[in-house]
């Protein structure tokens, strides 16, 4: 008689209610790094919410320290929590280093620059999630 198998357990569904996720890119020269936080909150009512933290940071000769340039904190738009989520499980896809180190880049400096209000700033960065996947 062959043995007793044991009685299947039913699967467990976890889900992270709270997450924080620190990603960067450094430009090849080394001379400007980008600083690209997530951070996932889940309310008593099961409500998400993301932000970002970001921060560009550049420095003349690659022995230098870093200088912060600019520093944001955005709200994540609900449409895009699940490319946030993509994003803080995954990684920063190619396309969402080359957005964050050439337009996020340029508009963080155009902020500072006084060229670019902070509205039009956090939409460039926010726009880097929708880059995902593409």
């Amino acid at each position: 008689m062959p043995p007793a198998t044991p009685a299947k357990q039913p699967k467990v569904k976890h889900q992270i209610t709270s997450l924080s996720v620190d990603l960067g890119v450094t430009t090849p020269d080394r001379l400007r790094h980008v600083a690209f936080g997530l951070q996932k909150d889940t309310d008593d009512d099961g409500i998400v919410t993301w932000e970002i933290d970001f921060a560009l940071q550049e420095r003349a000769k690659a022995s230098d320290d870093f200088t912060e340039i600019v520093t944001l904190t955005i709200k994540v738009k609900s449409r895009n929590n699940a490319a946030a989520e993509a994003t803080a499980t995954e990684g920063l896809s190619d396309a969402q280093v080359t957005h964050l180190s050439g337009p996020a880049a340029i508009a963080a400096k155009k902020l500072k620059d006084g060229t670019f209000t902070q509205e039009q700033t956090t939409r460039v960065v926010e726009g880097t999630l929708a880059k995902h996947d593409a």
